[in-house]
């Protein structure tokens, strides 16, 4: 009777102790996801950006692309950072996922260039058919690749990290694997089937600051009225 009540004391330790995984982030009244809330992605692509006129825009939020694959890494993405942290917004690093790649390779890539940040959006990765590479081996070889790519991210900074992607790759890759996972939906068309986090409604909008065309994102739901 002590042997079996104390291997039930250990196994009761043991299931205190263990780390519960990180919740989703979720849709929420106040801060980066309340509904409503405008952000914007900046890459390379987007050139230099004049902060000053674009801090002048209404956003909410900002994501930064980081890394690409297993070794490189977005030549603006610090600057870019540093200057995003400073005018107030809500600040988030992602990875664009190459399907021929070593999926703890890249995590690596992306935790070498991201540190942990307090305050920071959890980390997303990009993964959509667009300038891709042809995957290596199964489905389910690519898809454990995925998975141990964003094991490693949530280890490193205890948050799920965001899916961005497209209804098409969503529907061949994702759907049923990776539930618990919150989605940053492309949908230009019009608002995304299901539930999502973030919408990204235009690949062509307009923002002061920077030149050319510049991916818009919402968080779905009406934003709330400041009271009077």
């Amino acid at each position: 009777m002590r042997t079996t009540r104390l291997i039930l004391t250990c196994l009761a330790v043991l299931a205190a102790c263990s780390k519960a995984p990180a919740p989703a982030p979720q849709p929420e009244a106040e801060g980066p996801f309340a509904p409503g809330n405008e952000g914007i992605d900046l890459s390379h692509h987007n050139g230099r950006v004049n902060w000053e006129a674009l801090s002048t825009a209404p956003l909410d939020f900002v994501y930064l692309k980081a890394t690409e694959g297993r070794d490189w890494k977005d030549t603006r993405f610090q600057e870019n950072w540093l200057e995003a942290s400073q005018r107030g917004w809500h600040v988030g690093a992602y990875h664009f996922y190459l399907l021929c790649r070593n999926g703890a390779a890249q995590a690596e890539n992306f935790i070498q260039s991201v540190e942990v940040r307090e305050g920071a959006l959890p980390p997303a990765v990009d993964l959509e058919y667009a300038h891709n590479c042809t995957p290596e081996g199964s489905k389910e070889a690519v898809l454990a690749e995925i998975r141990d790519f964003l094991s490693a991210l949530e280890a490193e900074y205890g948050a799920r990290p965001v899916l961005y992607t497209t209804p098409e790759f969503h529907r061949d890759w994702l759907a049923g694997h990776f539930p618990d996972y919150p989605i940053w939906m492309r949908s230009l068309s019009g608002p995304p089937e299901g539930e999502v986090l973030i919408w990204q409604y235009s690949m062509k909008g307009s923002v002061p600051g920077v030149e050319g065309f510049v991916d818009l994102n919402r968080v779905p739901g009406e934003k709330a009225q400041a009271p009077h």
